[in-house]
């Protein structure tokens, strides 16, 4: 049977969707503010050009040339024995990863809604009840979408939330960049400012590895997501170009939220630097903006609004979580698409359920994952492009097989990049995490 194949225009909507969930909403405003406004931002814009495209290319190309699921992938690909028996135990990996994330990421996607329905007025009171309650509903709402197929469930739902999405961020961010001053002595353009002027004196080795860090996952690298998207994305696309599109996407929306977020907290708080330098729990949008919106010309609205967009946020990155595990199921084990979702629903429900009773089960599971877990994953992918795949076989990838025009001089550069800088960049995000145990 033929696989799936995205179009141009939902490649690219998909695949940023994996990338543009609450990290860039919710994570990244905080980690702006706490290290270094502008300075840090432009160290994340050279990380994601220097490190982490690379390593999309080099996941994209993986899932584009295998046109199979993430645990065959690298198989697939490999001819020595060693090789294929690593990649399996790879590719275990790469299935597992997701399946953790989506089982502690429904929750905090429940979050999302309980604080919509707060926002629009509607309080439930129950305790770890009623989270359930709004975990299970985000559950239902992922896998009615992935239940839908690649492209009637996941392409046809990202080419109109994730247009969407962007629109409501970006008015929310003129709205909080134009608003009043309040008296404080602080305005919005403060906020700008602190956004858009860099000072290096605010950075520090700490201020680095967290820009790095950042770029890293907020991308969905090393998680196997990239490669499952990458396997269906047409070949005559351009392969390339298509990771650039959507590392720009992603710089460009996570840039337009902290403009949401920042100069509404200049404009409407007291001690606005204290406030941000101060908010250690990275919860910047769920602890303050609550505060912010009801000061704010019709803030009522707006927070609705706003809430209402991170629930699409985390429903797109849920959706290609999802959908990891469930390209495995349909495809290794030959189960049908409808009952791999119900499957994967019931995992993650019941690991989720244990992460909303016990918080110190979605903290433990997010360290493996995002500190440990993920790095190990983007190095194996790094390693197998730089070093196994080898420069012929992705130079055929970029060019589309030849379709394009690429010249081996930019693939060459890329295939350097892939095989020195990119594995020590993410070995660098791996080792800070090792250290800071010691």
């Amino acid at each position: 049977m033929e696989r799936d194949k995205f179009s141009r225009f939902g490649a690219l909507v998909v695949i940023a969707g994996s990338a543009v969930g609450l990290g860039n909403i919710w994570r990244f405003p905080y980690m702006v503010a706490t290290n270094g406004g502008a300075a840090f931002i432009l160290l994340y814009i050279f990380f994601v050009l220097i490190i982490c495209l690379p390593v999309m290319v080099a996941e994209l190309s993986i899932g584009r040339r295998s046109r199979c699921n993430a645990y065959r992938a690298l198989d697939k690909l490999s001819s020595a024995p060693a090789a294929k028996a690593a990649g399996r135990g790879f590719g275990l990996m790469y299935v597992l990863i997701p399946t953790l994330i989506l089982s502690y990421y429904c929750v905090i996607g429940g979050s999302t809604v309980d604080y919509f329905l707060r926002a629009c007025g509607i309080t439930a009171h129950g305790g770890n009840g009623m989270q359930l309650l709004w975990t299970l509903i985000f559950l239902l709402l992922t896998a009615a979408v992935v239940a839908g197929g690649v492209k009637g469930g996941i392409e046809k739902f990202s080419k109109i939330m994730m247009p969407l999405l962007f629109i409501i961020v970006l008015l929310i961010a003129l709205r909080s960049a134009t608003l009043p001053a309040t008296g404080s002595g602080w305005t919005a353009r403060d906020g700008l400012d602190f956004m858009f002027r860099p000072d290096f004196s605010k950075l520090g080795f700490k201020s680095c590895l967290a820009a790095l860090g950042q770029a890293f996952f907020s991308l969905s690298i090393g998680s196997g997501v990239l490669m499952t998207y990458g396997s269906y994305v047409n070949p005559k696309d351009k392969l390339f170009k298509t990771a650039g599109e959507i590392a720009f996407f992603d710089l460009l929306f996570a840039i337009i939220a902290g403009c949401a977020v920042i100069p509404a907290v200049f404009a409407l708080e007291a001690d606005p630097v204290n406030v941000l330098a101060n908010n250690t729990d990275s919860r910047l949008v769920f602890n303050i903006l609550p505060e912010v919106f009801p000061a704010m010309p019709l803030g009522k609205l707006i927070g609705a609004v706003f809430f209402f967009s991170l629930i699409l946020a985390a429903l797109t990155s849920s959706i290609s979580q999802m959908e990891v595990p469930v390209s495995y199921l349909t495809e290794e084990k030959k189960l049908s698409r409808p009952l791999a979702v119900a499957l994967v629903f019931v995992v993650a429900i019941a690991i989720g359920s244990a992460c909303t009773l016990r918080g110190q089960v979605l903290n433990a599971l997010d360290a493996l994952c995002a500190n440990w877990l993920m790095p190990l994953g983007g190095i194996a992918a790094t390693v197998f492009v730089g070093w196994i795949m080898g420069f012929d076989e992705l130079h055929d990838e970029l060019s589309s097989r030849g379709l394009h025009k690429t010249g081996k001089l930019s693939s060459r550069i890329i295939h350097l990049l892939i095989r020195y800088i990119a594995p020590i960049g993410v070995l660098s995000v791996f080792l800070t995490q090792f250290f800071n145990l010691l």
